[in-house]
């Protein structure tokens, strides 16, 4: 009776000390990184972040930047990268010219093409990867090029239209208290994506599709469906931030989408995404690209050049896989399962019952 005490009492201390002990996580190291940068900006280089001049160019890059991270979060959470999500942003700016002809009362049908393009887009890039197999970084570099390539024709058409509808630009560029309308686009995306993650049974099935495809096979779920549904939402949001940045432009180029290849990796992964997969979370991919926004705009006002800025981009993408590889395995050794304690691979697992 004694030993048994005496080991429960130590269970129970364990516990405690569990429960009442810090850890770092992806989440909590990118907000402090972002507490970091803000403080260092506004005290010691002086910019004074909080002005209306400061928020008005800051927070329409900063919900453009966000909306993009979505769309690759959804991609990444299954294992994959999308490298077609800039042509999609440059095709949709191009749309909302050609489509719209400039005009207010043809800018539903323009949103409509698009919103159907964004779905055939999506559909072709889950299809090639999740059901023939192909590389996803393979693919989806081919199918960019070829979104590009008949951006450029379609463009062709209708080059003496520059600016998109006046209604498009008036509502992109329009805030609120100085905040962007943008930006709170880009929260309220993220708050939905959140709640259906969470909430709502399909999204749920599509993470346990994505982070594991023998478990949503266990629970006898249709996982390339689900799997090819992650590919055209974030095609679908990616839509979303190209029409938006459109809209903030007045006259998009065929440049608009080429800043958001590399960026759009990095701003999930500074949100503790792991690139093979698995649970992405919607404001952890915010706060990476509030961190990759205010950093580019500091350097930027600092005088440092573009080629300077990308490599800067470049080390944090290679540091923040590191840092997230380095905090994600403790958690990963400390949950592999021994010969005896492993438990049944059925549908009973914690994981499997959220669903």
């Amino acid at each position: 009776m004694s030993e048994s005490n005496t080991q429960s009492k130590t269970e129970g201390q364990a516990r405690r000390r569990s429960r009442f002990s810090f850890q770092w996580s992806p989440l909590v190291v990118i907000l402090v990184a972002n507490v970091l940068l803000v403080l260092y900006l506004q005290l010691i280089a002086g910019q004074n972040l909080f002005q209306p001049r400061s928020l008005s160019t800051l927070t329409p890059l900063l919900g453009v930047m966000v909306l993009v991270g979505l769309a690759q979060a959804f991609v990444i959470g299954t294992g994959g990268i999308d490298l077609s999500i800039p042509s999609v942003i440059t095709l949709m700016g191009i749309m909302m010219l050609r489509e719209s002809g400039g005009r207010d009362e043809q800018l539903l049908k323009a949103l409509l093409v698009a919103a159907l393009v964004c779905v055939v887009i999506g559909l072709v890039n889950g299809v090639l990867v999740e059901v023939l197999g192909l590389n996803a970084l393979v693919t989806t570099l081919a199918t960019g090029q070829l979104v590009l390539g008949a951006t450029v024709i379609y463009r062709e058409g209708a080059l003496n239209i520059t600016k998109v509808p006046a209604a498009l630009s008036s509502w992109a560029q329009a805030n609120v208290f100085g905040i962007s309308v943008i930006l709170i686009v880009a929260v309220a995306f993220a708050l939905l994506i959140l709640l259906f993650v969470r909430r709502v049974a399909t999204g749920r099935r599509l993470v346990l599709a994505s982070a594991s495809m023998r478990a949503s096979q266990l629970t006898g779920q249709r996982q390339l469906a689900l799997r090819v549904l992650a590919w055209v939402i974030a095609a679908l949001i990616g839509g979303v931030g190209g029409v938006l940045l459109a809209g903030q432009l007045s006259s998009p180029d065929m440049s608009s989408g080429s800043p958001y290849l590399l960026l759009s990796i990095i701003v999930v992964v500074l949100g503790g995404a792991v690139l093979t997969g698995g649970r992405v979370g919607p404001f952890a991919t915010v706060f990476g690209a509030t961190f990759i926004i205010l950093l580019d705009h500091g350097l930027a006002v600092q005088g440092f050049s573009t080629g300077a800025r990308t490599l800067v981009q470049g080390l944090v993408l290679a540091l923040g896989l590191a840092g997230v590889g380095l905090l994600m395995r403790p958690r990963t050794a400390k949950a592999k399962p021994t010969a005896e304690s492993a438990p049944p691979t059925t549908p009973s697992d914690p994981e499997l019952q959220r669903v």
